[in-house]
């Protein structure tokens, strides 16, 4: 990260620590083993004047490993996020912020957190500190809205009744705050009063965003957004008039493609809790025929499905709604978007309640002659494809097809494997393994293998340290002594999912032919 001070004169930026001479040379040596949990690289934070040849200083010696800073309105004061070590557990759930003098150089913690830590921004007087921020540390999200002042004190949650999931926020002066939310299956923009939390939503036309900017002297708005039209692209509006104007249109071709309908669903639990979900229909759907159904199931399980543009490489919704599926993708228990209660409802239960509100939406839409229950197939990447062993093996009954990608099969060896021990135990289970092994056995797909005979298609990066290959292989060794067809397929260089292009066709391709083979009559 780069960011120049608001005087103009200085430039703040982080980098991670180089190799060492000596490390480059052990490294030709071959001589470059390492020590787990030793000599590690921390990204650190500099500052320079920003002209050619000027020195580059760090501002302080300390460890702390930067992950994202900024200014303070007179140009003295960086605010910034750091863990004590760079490992990717602590830098999710262990984050604290500090400021410091940029001349003295000496690190302050602003102010008593717990648990995960999102965006953070200064007011333009430099005297107030907005942060998106976790509730206590088995909040499985930094999804409330907290203020405190710069110079230290107790943090006030403006969002504590929320029961969406902030997302990002920025000022647009000193006492008023644009927020923008998840809320259900959409994005919520909103202006906010930050000595009464009071909001006023600003219509965004049902556009889905993440990204966005604002002017705070005019109010205009700049968002890269998206629709179940098209991937995202540019729009320009303004807060006080919010009609927004499409600047880009880098996807021509799909003027020529028809694409599926889509939209929200609900139905409810059998213990009364609704869901949601976003319904893709075939693209040549006819009233009154009954279609194979897909679920695309989102990782996290902290995350949600949107009503925007749902086609992406390892989640191809219109590619199967052309195919002639309808393709569900539900916000089950776990899910953010409906507050910080909601997102936690799968504490010490997962693929409890949570999977059967999966099941609940079948029923749903076999009940309403749109969906043959007999043809159910589903696919997800991460916990996504942890939902989807889990329904090849423990409801094997309800499921014809299935593809898990980088999926957990065996919790307890996952848990001492993966490089979020702290994550998973802390705010996706909030339970130790070991203080209730039977538990966290049984919630194992791997635990009811003799139950399996859905056939499964099995996807992982060679290079995956979230969810080690090892969890697909497990499975694919318990499904083909079972004698259930099985396939594994492992694309090298890739980590947790697939970046090149060329494995993600193959991909699309594999996984569809998968689905026609088993799901079609």
């Amino acid at each position: 990260q780069y960011e120049f001070s608001p005087d103009g004169k200085r430039l703040a930026l982080t980098y991670p620590d180089p190799q060492t001479d000596e490390e480059k040379a052990n490294e030709k040596k071959k001589r470059d083993w390492v020590i787990y949990g030793e000599n590690l690289k921390f990204t650190r934070l500099y500052i320079t004047d920003g002209t050619p040849g000027a020195e580059v200083r760090k501002i302080f010696e300390q460890n702390l490993h930067i992950t994202e800073f900024t200014w303070s309105a007179d140009s003295k004061t960086i605010v910034f996020k750091a863990t004590e070590s760079p490992e990717t557990d602590h830098t999710y759930m262990f984050q604290k912020i500090y400021r410091v003098d940029v001349a003295d150089g000496k690190p302050e913690v602003v102010c008593r957190t717990e648990g995960k830590i999102g965006h953070i921004t200064v007011s333009p007087d430099g005297k107030t500190l907005a942060y998106c921020g976790a509730v206590d540390i088995t909040d499985p999200q930094s999804q409330s809205l907290f203020i405190v002042p710069v110079t230290g004190g107790t943090p006030r949650n403006l969002t504590e009744k929320f029961e969406g999931s902030v997302s990002d926020m920025k000022w647009l002066n000193n006492t008023t705050l644009m927020v923008n939310s998840i809320l259900g299956c959409y994005t919520l923009f909103s202006k906010m009063d930050i000595a009464t939390g009071s909001k006023t939503s600003i219509d965004t036309k049902g556009l889905i965003f993440r990204s966005w900017d604002i002017a705070p002297q005019n109010g205009i708005l700049v968002l890269a957004a998206n629709s179940p039209q098209h991937p995202s692209e540019l729009f320009s509006g303004s807060i006080s008039k919010p009609e927004f104007t499409r600047l880009t249109f880098s996807n021509q071709e799909l003027n020529n493609i028809a694409l599926a309908k889509q939209e929200v669903i609900e139905w409810k639990h059998p213990d009364g809790l609704r869901i949601e979900g976003v319904l893709t229909y075939p693209l040549n759907y006819e009233t009154g025929k009954k279609y194979p159904l897909i679920f695309q199931l989102h990782g996290g399980p902290e995350s949600a499905s949107l009503n925007g543009w749902t086609t992406r490489s390892l989640y191809p919704v219109q590619l199967y709604a052309a195919a002639g599926y309808f393709v569900l993708e539900p916000n089950y228990r776990g899910s953010i978007g409906r507050g910080v209660e909601f997102s936690k409802g799968d504490h010490k239960d997962l693929a409890g309640k949570e999977f059967e509100d999966i099941l609940a939406g079948i029923d749903f839409l076999a009940g309403k002659g749109m969906v043959d229950a007999s043809r159910v197939g589903c696919g997800g990447f991460s916990y996504g494809g942890y939902l989807s062993a889990w329904a090849a093996t423990k409801h094997s009954q309800r499921f014809k097809a299935a593809m898990m990608g980088a999926g957990i099969s065996d919790w307890i060896s996952f848990v001492n494997t993966t490089d979020i021990i702290y994550e998973n135990s802390l705010v996706h289970w909030n339970l130790w393994w070991y203080d209730n092994m039977q538990l966290v056995w049984d919630r194992s797909p791997m635990a009811h293998i003799n139950n399996a005979k859905t056939p499964t298609l099995i996807i992982h990066g060679e290079k995956d340290l979230r969810v080690p290959i090892s969890q697909g292989e497990e499975l694919y060794y318990g499904l083909k002594t079972k004698g259930i067809d099985v396939q594994l397929v492992k694309y090298k260089r890739q980590g947790h999912g697939i970046s090149e292009r060329e494995g993600q066709l193959d991909f699309m391709k594999r996984t569809l032919e998968w689905f026609e083979k088993y799901l079609k009559e």
